[in-house]
């Protein structure tokens, strides 16, 4: 009985983490025109203060990112593999180019 409860526990820990195939296609180094930006799965530096990503939701080759207070910026991914960054609440936005 407690190898089948210590398997069922071992699955339900499993299913219960979200597992990414691949990492998001933002993730890197970017030359933004007004600095360098940098993404990981779960942060985004601008040059400055680091800010913990909350939320990413896709929607194609576009993704919004989510912070604290609810900030949101766009990302949409170009076919010649630039990015636009787009920020709501400022109304900036920008090319990047991928660093490498």
């Amino acid at each position: 009985m407690r190898p089948a409860l210590a398997a069922a526990s071992a699955i339900l820990l499993v299913c219960a983490a979200p597992l990414r195939a691949e990492n998001y296609l933002f993730e890197g180094k970017w030359d933004c025109e007004v600095g360098t930006f940098t993404f990981t799965d779960s942060t985004y530096d601008p040059g400055g203060e680091v800010m913990d990503i909350l939320d990413v939701a896709r929607d194609g080759s576009t993704f919004v990112l989510t912070f604290a207070d609810d900030y949101q910026l766009g990302l949409s991914m170009n076919p010649d593999g630039t990015m636009e960054w787009f920020s709501a609440v400022s109304g900036d936005s920008f090319t990047c180019r991928p660093l490498p």
